[in-house]
């Protein structure tokens, strides 16, 4: 059930990041390209299990994600659009993004700790 959460989250993601891309580019996909964009988002978000491996180190968990998504989105934007040399003018594109959405993740990861141990909190001065 979590995996398919992970699944859905990143198509969640790829299509806002998606229709983002075809708004400011003012470009189409075809039914092929859109199939393998959603299935590389699904990928994708499935590839966050990585961070529940708790024998590995938080680094080695992130560093490992970011390889593992940059291989995924490399891939399928060349299958996409059989150019690598558009795979690789999208690295740039392709950091940012991560950084912004990994940034969002942690904070709410964060705020859900913090409420969390708020409610434990509360529930021990209770007793």
């Amino acid at each position: 059930m979590k995996q398919f959460k992970d699944i859905l989250i990143g198509v969640g993601i790829g299509s806002f990041l998606s229709l983002l891309s075809v708004t400011l580019n003012h470009t189409t996909l075809s039914i092929p390209q859109f199939g393998l964009l959603m299935t590389m988002s699904a990928i994708m978000g499935l590839l966050s299990i990585v961070f529940r491996y708790d024998q590995i180190t938080f680094l080695t968990q992130f560093i490992s994600h970011f390889i593992l998504e940059m291989l995924t989105y490399g891939f399928f934007i060349w299958l996409t659009f059989g150019d690598l040399k558009i795979v690789l003018s999208n690295v740039p594109t392709f950091i940012i993004i991560y950084i912004i959405i990994f940034i969002y993740i942690r904070q709410q990861a964060r705020a859900n700790a913090r409420r969390i141990n708020e409610q434990l909190k509360k529930k021990k001065s209770q007793s």
